[in-house]
């Protein structure tokens, strides 16, 4: 008798621990396509400047900080935006918004070219956003409006088991008032390509349509428009920016720059 009560216990144990695995490890469509739609926006990068040229003697470097909200009871986030090596507490979805650091240049060059490049890095799981861009200053002059055209490739490193690039194309505006403000705005289009690895072979526990592995690629194009301002806090060497950012239907992104330079 007190081996069959026992046998009984053992069943029912493994079969609510069988239950509460699959529970775990299936990812929905949408729970997908959330991480998905964040991916694109954590990589739609911003240089944090407005559309008039720097010059042939313009060079900067500054410190930013980006501001991502996260796809709420995610499973995708917290299976796979995950430290290496860390604790299991560690590797958790962050609750309201991603705070990303960034390093960020920029070079201005003869024919109103200028060009940049932005890292960052996640502190929890070491993964790495790099960024470079270009622009092209059609027009500007003395209390007039600046015009100008950029383009940026955008890419995700350093997940075990997401690979996510972007390439986009903006169009920016900015005008100066009392020399020390610059407002500008930009609007634009991205092309946004990642993958997820699922399955123990990729090192994740994650199943889709109930398969045990495999990979999930999504490509999209999504929209972006960004409002942003600068202050030269020390004309004209020390100017700080704010900025936000929104890529397709999905909340604003919020962006920050002090930066010292021409």
């Amino acid at each position: 008798m007190v081996l069959v009560i026992r046998s009984r216990l053992k069943l029912m144990f493994f079969s609510l621990l069988s239950i509460g695995t699959v529970a775990y490890a299936d990812v929905s469509e949408r729970d997908a396509d959330d991480y998905f739609e964040f991916l694109a926006r954590a990589n739609n990068y911003s240089p944090l400047e407005h559309a008039g040229s720097h010059g042939t003697i313009g060079i900067g470097i500054g410190l930013g900080l980006a501001g991502y909200e996260t796809p709420s009871n995610s499973e995708a986030m917290r299976e796979l935006w995950r430290g290496s090596g860390k604790a299991a507490e560690e590797n958790k979805t962050p609750e309201g918004r991603l705070y990303i650091p960034r390093l960020q240049v920029h070079k201005g060059l003869p024919w109103s070219v200028d060009v940049g490049m932005g890292l960052g890095q996640d502190r929890l799981t070491g993964a790495n956003l790099m960024s470079a861009y270009s622009q092209w200053t059609i027009f500007e002059g003395f209390a007039l409006p600046a015009l100008a055209l950029r383009g940026g490739y955008n890419r995700l490193m350093g997940l075990a088991s997401t690979d996510s690039s972007s390439v986009t194309v903006d169009a920016v505006a900015s005008l100066g008032f009392l020399r020390i403000f610059t407002v500008y705005g930009s609007y634009g289009a991205g092309r946004h390509q990642s993958q997820v690895r699922l399955g123990e072979t990729f090192g994740t526990s994650l199943v889709m349509d109930g398969t045990s592995e495999g990979k999930i690629d999504r490509v999209m194009f999504r929209r972006s428009k960004s409002l942003g301002m600068q202050l030269q806090i020390l004309p004209p060497f020390c100017v700080a920016t704010i900025e936000s950012k929104q890529t397709g239907d999905g909340p604003v992104s919020m962006l920050a720059k002090i930066s010292a330079g021409m």
